[in-house]
């Protein structure tokens, strides 16, 4: 039987006020979410909550099976990773620098790196494809290499669930396409959930197991990519009249 490595059981989230209602979802090991939504539906909100970076308001949030108020912050780093769609601006920091920093939890006080450190940053620098880059500062690089280094660093953290805010906004088309099935074989190799909020619909509709579709008349929808098309959400939700605002 295979765990559920995120459970949402009718949590409602939001900043002072609450925003989005009665959320009811799974994640499994091996397998990518794309969340999805109108701008300013609450999805950076819903991302952040599952990353404890906010407070759940209402309802029960589990990771592995134990509520995520039972973790501390340095178990939580062990189990959850985060990439959010800020740019970062990092000066006179190469590109394996920065990577290290995803050993944090890991390491003592002082901040030792042992050899399995040095072997995991390796292995994630031969995953993502970037081992030509290590030695290159990072303010040096393209949006789409600096992404892959972000994810690379996340990915060091050994994390049990990657959770990723709109991976792919700065990236032209063919540096979109490459991200997504670079995300599709590490979750498949490494049995890692990948949760990611995307507006590129017909980019990622193939690749992903499944889609969490947050509605403008605040319902909540998950299902296969091919469940949600067929019951004409997305039409409702991104293409009708009521969702243009032109009613």
């Amino acid at each position: 039987m295979t765990t559920n490595i995120l459970e949402l059981e009718h949590i409602t989230i939001g900043f002072k006020n609450s925003l989005f209602e009665n959320i009811s979802a799974t994640i499994q090991p091996g397998t990518i979410t794309a969340l999805m939504g109108l701008n300013g539906i609450g999805k950076s909100c819903l991302l952040k909550t599952i990353s404890r970076l906010l407070d759940v308001q209402k309802g029960n949030l589990k990771v592995l099976g134990k509520d995520i108020n039972q973790y501390s912050d340095l178990e939580m780093a062990k189990v959850i990773a985060v990439v959010l769609t800020q740019k970062i601006h990092v000066d006179f920091m190469r590109v394996d620098e920065l990577i290290y920093l995803g050993r944090s939890p890991y390491t003592n006080w002082l901040g030792d790196y042992q050899k399995i450190d040095h072997d995991i940053v390796e292995e994630v620098l031969k995953l993502i494809g970037i081992v030509e880059l290590k030695n290159l500062l990072f303010s040096e690089l393209s949006d789409g290499q600096k992404q892959k280094v972000l994810i690379a660093r996340a990915l060091a953290q050994k994390p049990t669930l990657l959770i990723l805010d709109e991976p792919t906004t700065y990236l032209d088309i063919p540096s979109k396409i490459e991200l997504i099935n670079l995300l599709k074989k590490i979750a498949i190799n490494n049995n890692i959930a990948i949760l990611m909020s995307t507006h590129d619909l017909d980019l990622i509709e193939k690749e992903v197991d499944q889609i969490w579709l947050m509605g403008n008349d605040k319902t909540f929808h998950n299902g296969s990519p091919e469940s949600l098309r067929s019951s004409g959400l997305f039409f409702k939700y991104f293409y009708s009249s009521e969702s243009l605002n032109l009613n």
